[in-house]
């Protein structure tokens, strides 16, 4: 299964500046990962720009969008560059020409192409100051300034800047839909569920992230019910589930929106006394649970939930860029998420299917299991489609031949 790539990151820095490797290697391991490894091969590529393309000390191979590739390889649809500001990076600017002229082709290539986006982390306060070369070129493409330490703040912000530059699944700033019910189990303090959603709201205040929150965010006079659908089929869902969460039908409605909207979906799980029964409508998604008794603890928890929701955010956009191209090998469905009874419903509602013709549906890794599969299949087999449905992934996919209909 060939299709062009779909997102590049180049991670540039100057060969003194000893944190540009650890940075490069954090990003490498992040953009790696599992989330992102499920999609078609080659949607995510990390590449370092540090060892000099004419010798030592000059600066490091052309970026494609500048200077275009050998043998006429394809650009990726979408470019990221995030430069290394360091004291060496700095003072090279200022004083050898071979640099500068590198780093004012990088931004310039940048301005002129809306598919490059450059997102620079500043290791030294005072390398881009106002004044200086890198002051100038690099003046509003800073990452969180605590990317420069923080893995986490660093993998967060670049995931979020590179979902708004790709403009999908909600533009260029991720809302966040914070869901939650506000009653309480009888161990529960009384306040513990407001608390909890008041400090999920303060952390994503310190984020580069949006929160939409009911109580402060539908207006007075409103249709409340579709506001609330609306947003929870438009945002990312941070699902805040406490003891009755599971239990209280808006809350079921909105996981429910935002599955069907295929939209990213992270449960921050939050259970004191535990559940009744639960929801079937709760699982199949993304959980992360609410640890430790000290604030520092429980606000860890919580960004982890928020960096999960931002990387499925990214998950889905690059997703929806390779669908384009994956529809042409005759899939039916191209589901963000492995299928599930209320996703496939959802699309089966929507479908005139013949008896007689096989369906294709492609997911992300990783595959169902044997008994996920085979509940899968009965609800086909109910709609009129019983044996002619194949459920793939890419690796599955590329293993029968990467080939569906002949």
């Amino acid at each position: 299964m060939l299709i062009p790539p779909v997102l590049e990151i180049y991670i540039v820095w100057h060969p003194d500046d000893g944190d540009g490797e650890r940075i490069a290697n954090e990003v490498f391991d992040h953009f790696h990962g599992t989330t992102f490894a499920g999609l078609v091969g080659g949607a995510v590529e990390v590449y370092e720009r540090c060892a000099g393309w004419h010798g030592p000390g000059t600066p490091p191979r052309p970026l494609p969008y500048v200077e275009s590739l050998p043998n006429r390889l394809p650009q990726a649809a979408i470019t990221v560059v995030v430069p290394i500001l360091g004291t060496r990076m700095a003072r090279a600017s200022e004083t050898d020409l071979g640099w500068r002229a590198y780093l004012e082709a990088l931004v310039a290539g940048a301005d002129d192409d809306g598919s490059v986006g450059v997102f620079a982390v500043q290791v030294d306060a005072a390398a881009a100051a106002p004044g200086t070369v890198l002051g100038q070129l690099f003046s509003e493409q800073h990452l969180d300034a605590a990317a420069a330490t923080s893995t986490e703040v660093l993998c967060r912000d670049l995931a979020h800047s590179i979902a708004g530059l790709i403009g999908d699944p909600m533009g260029g700033r991720l809302s966040v839909f914070i869901s939650h019910t506000k009653r309480y189990s009888p161990d529960e303090l009384p306040d513990y569920v407001l608390e909890l959603v008041q400090f999920v709201r303060d952390v994503i205040g310190n984020t580069h992230m949006s929160a939409f929150f009911d109580e402060a965010d539908l207006q007075p006079g409103s249709n409340w019910e579709e506001e609330l659908v609306k947003a929870a089929s438009t945002s990312g869902l941070l699902v805040v589930r406490t003891d009755l969460y599971s239990s209280r039908d808006w809350c079921q409605r909105e996981v429910l929106t935002a599955k069907r909207a295929d939209m990213p979906v992270v449960v921050l799980q939050a259970l004191r006394r535990g559940e009744e029964r639960g929801s079937f409508l709760m699982d199949h998604v993304p959980t992360v649970p609410l640890q430790g008794a000290t604030e520092a603890e429980k606000r860890a928890s919580i960004e982890r939930a928020l960096n999960q929701l931002v990387d499925e955010a990214l998950k889905r956009a690059l997703w929806n860029r390779q669908r384009a191209q994956l529809a042409n090998y005759g899939f039916d469905w191209l589901p963000t998420n492995a299928p599930e009874p209320v996703t496939l419903l959802g699309w089966l509602k929507e479908q005139t299917l013949s008896p007689n013709r096989p369906l294709f549906v492609l997911h992300p890794d990783p595959p169902l299991g044997d008994a996920e599969t085979s509940a899968i299949n009965d609800i086909f087999s109910v709609a009129g489609v019983p044996g002619l449905v194949e459920i793939l992934t890419p690796r599955t996919f590329a293993s029968r031949g990467g080939q569906v209909r002949e």
